[in-house]
C-alpha cells in the first residue's frame, strides 16, 4: 500500500458513497467532462524516476462529476473531491481530501487521449510550474473502455 501513497500523498481520504452512480451529463461542468470515467495508471514517476516498487498493478481512478476516486486491486476505494482551471498555463487541477489538504497540481490530455497529472510529494505544498519537477509525482493515466 505504500505504492499507493506515493500515487497520492492527496489521499488520506474517507468514504464516499453513491459517487459511483452514473451522472445526467447536464449536472456535470463543462470543464470537467473530459475526466469523467475510470482509468488506469499506465505510469508513474516520482522526483522524474519510476519507483524502486515498480508501477503498481490494477490502479483505478474514477472520476464523477467533481468527485474521483482511486483504487488499486481489491482494497477500498480513496475517495476526495477535485476542480480544474483549463484556462491557467498549464492547465490546473486541485485534488482535495476530506481532510482538506490539497494537493495543487497541473494536468495535460495527451494527443493519444492519455491524462497527465503532476504535483509535489506533500500535501498543501506549492503547485509545480512544469511536468517532472522535482519532488513530484507525475502519473499518466488512460480511460478503461466500458
Amino acid at each position: 500500500m505504500i505504492r499507493l501513497g506515493l500515487l497520492c500523498g492527496l489521499i488520506s481520504l474517507a468514504t464516499w458513497a453513491g459517487a459511483q452512480d452514473k451522472l445526467d451529463k447536464k449536472e456535470v461542468a463543462k470543464e470537467l467532462m473530459p475526466f469523467q470515467g475510470t482509468w488506469k495508471l499506465v505510469n508513474l514517476e516520482v522526483g522524474g524516476k519510476p519507483p524502486a516498487s515498480g508501477i503498481p498493478d490494477e490502479v483505478r481512478f474514477t472520476f464523477a462529476g467533481n468527485k474521483m476516486s482511486i483504487k488499486e486491486g481489491k482494497g477500498m476505494p480513496q475517495d476526495g473531491t477535485y476542480s480544474v482551471d483549463p484556462k491557467k498555463e498549464p492547465n490546473e487541477i486541485d485534488l482535495i481530501t476530506p481532510k482538506n489538504e490539497k494537493n495543487l497540481g497541473i494536468y495535460k490530455f495527451d494527443k493519444d487521449s492519455k491524462l497527465t497529472l503532476c504535483y509535489f510529494i506533500k500535501p498543501n505544498a506549492m503547485r509545480p510550474k512544469k511536468f517532472g519537477e522535482a519532488e513530484t509525482v507525475t502519473i499518466v493515466l488512460e480511460k478503461v473502455k466500458e
